[in-house]
Parts: C-alpha cells; structure tokens; sequence
C-alpha cells in the first residue's frame, strides 16, 4: 500500500524511480481529491480515500457551520497560544495547578489540519477551568470565555469524542439524538450527521 497525497502524475514517476511495477501496487491510499481519484482511474490503479481524511473534512466542516462555535474555538485558541508562548504565564499556571492538588498538565493546542486537535484543545480547558480562573483573576489573557462559551466546548467536545474512536454508529446515534440543551449546536450537529453520511 502507498499512501499517495501528491499529484498523480508525481506516483508514476515515484513507482518508476523506486523501481516497482504497476501491476504489483495493490491499492493507494489517497486523499478525496477529485484529480487524485482521477489520475489513480487514469493510471488503472485501485484507490481508497483515507477514513482519517474523510472524517478530517467532515468534522471540519461541522466545526465551521456554527458562527458560535467557531468564535469560541477561536477564544480558546487564543488562550493556549497564550501559554504556549509565554512561559512566565505557563510557570504561573503551573504553581496554581499545584496549589488546587490537580496535576500538573500543560494545555493541547489546536492544529487547522488535525480535527481532533481541538477535541484535545477543548478537552484540555475543561480539564483546567479552575486553574485558568483563578489564573485569569491575577493576570490579563489575550480573550475570555463566558459562561455560555464554557458549556458550548463542553457540548462540543461531548460531540466530538466519538470521532475519535471512529465508530460510526455512536456517532450517528449521538449526532441525531435531539436535546433540550442542544442551544448553540443545533446546527453544528445536523452539518456533522449529513457530512458523516458521506464519509
């Protein structure tokens, strides 16, 4: 198996140079890209589009169909590139993680490419609210969360845990499982359900 996310034209060539016959490549792992799955077509190689990439543009998808959601991704952002380029504010939050007994955890960053990087990002803050009030009571940051904005990326990333597993039938469950406090996420849910069925 190859994993191909170049340009079709680029595999032949790769094959040629590495010295492997066409006709010995079982199947090519690609990205979903129209011109990739033309070009396996055109070159008569058996392809498969990435489950990881799939699930990648689906929940990307989902995460951009809410304005609240991505402002709060966006508030989130901000304050672990806070952290993370400040190690004076990191070593503060440090001390106050060891003065509330909680372990000492550093906060994920989100990554534009990695879906489950802002599950881990979300994940990360929650685990830490009560360090980065306190924190927050002493210090400036660069945005602040409401109320609202914490229970909206604890609903979110309730959402997006199943993902992360890859199981498609709790996923499915959980997306069309409607919910009095599903406020801010409604649509969010319905994009990620349809793009799920295409995945």
């Amino acid at each position: 198996m190859i994993a191909m996310s170049d340009q079709p034209f680029a595999l032949e060539q790769m094959l040629n140079n590495w010295g492997i016959d066409k006709q010995r490549v079982h199947v090519i792992l690609r990205d979903n890209a129209t011109n990739m799955k033309k070009g396996m077509g055109d070159m008569g190689v058996w392809s498969l589009g990435c489950v990881a990439h799939s699930c990648q543009l689906c929940v990307h998808e989902g995460l951009l169909s809410q304005r609240s959601v991505t402002d709060t991704l966006a508030n989130a952002s901000k304050i672990v590139g806070h952290f993370k380029h400040s190690p004076l504010a990191y070593s503060r939050l440090e001390d106050i993680q060891m003065d509330l007994n909680m372990d000492i955890k550093r906060l994920q960053q989100d990554v534009q490419t990695r879906w489950n990087s802002s599950l881990y990002m979300l994940q990360s803050l929650l685990e830490q609210k009560r360090a980065l009030s306190v924190f927050a009571a002493e210090r400036a940051l660069p945005a602040t969360l409401t109320v609202s904005q914490w229970e909206l990326m604890k609903k979110t990333a309730d959402v997006l845990a199943p993902f992360e597993e890859l199981d498609q039938g709790p996923i499915r469950r959980i997306l069309s499982w409607e919910e009095d406090d599903d406020q801010g996420i409604k649509t969010m849910k319905r994009t990620l359900l349809e793009a799920e069925a295409l995945c």
